[in-house]
């Protein structure tokens, strides 16, 4: 049974699609994404697993290593353009999660487990932060609705 994460209503399935990820070791995977709606929140939400970022090609590992440069873009399978597009993503976007980490370690200052999590990401240095820190941002950020969307818009 999964929950929305913004009213705790019980999702219905509402579909699926596929994604495609590329993985640190070069290999390319085929994942079925769950498509889940709440009637509560009239909200869509995809069910992500911890490989996934959202909006990006590479699995959250192969970003991490790019990000933290512990490997060179020829291991991972990208070009260096990608490795730049990467790292400037994560660049104009440090101060945004960093804000969002901290909003959320207020919301829910009672639980003390969440905030020694949130206290081990904090700062958002890739060069320092242990294996695992960026699936653990994305999954912090996103279930708690921080993550941005982006949403196409037609002017007429």
């Amino acid at each position: 049974m999964t929950r929305c994460p913004f009213c705790g209503r019980r999702m219905c399935v509402a579909g699926s699609r596929k994604r495609i990820v590329r993985l640190s070791d070069g290999r390319i995977i085929y994942l079925i994404i769950r498509r889940l709606y709440c009637d509560r929140c009239d909200r869509m939400h995809h069910e992500l697993p911890d490989l996934v970022v959202p909006y990006k090609r590479y699995s959250s590992d192969a970003v991490e290593k790019l990000l933290s440069s512990r490997t060179s873009p020829v291991s991972v399978g990208c070009e260096t353009s990608t490795v730049l597009r990467l790292r400037v993503w994560f660049s104009l976007l440090r101060s945004y999660f960093e804000s969002a980490l901290e909003s959320i370690k207020l919301i829910f200052k009672n639980d003390t487990w969440l905030a020694a999590e949130l206290n081990q990401l904090l700062p958002l240095s890739p060069e320092s932060l242990p294996d695992g820190w960026l699936a653990k941002l994305v999954r912090t950020v996103v279930n708690s609705g921080f993550w941005i969307q982006t949403r196409s818009a037609c002017t007429v």
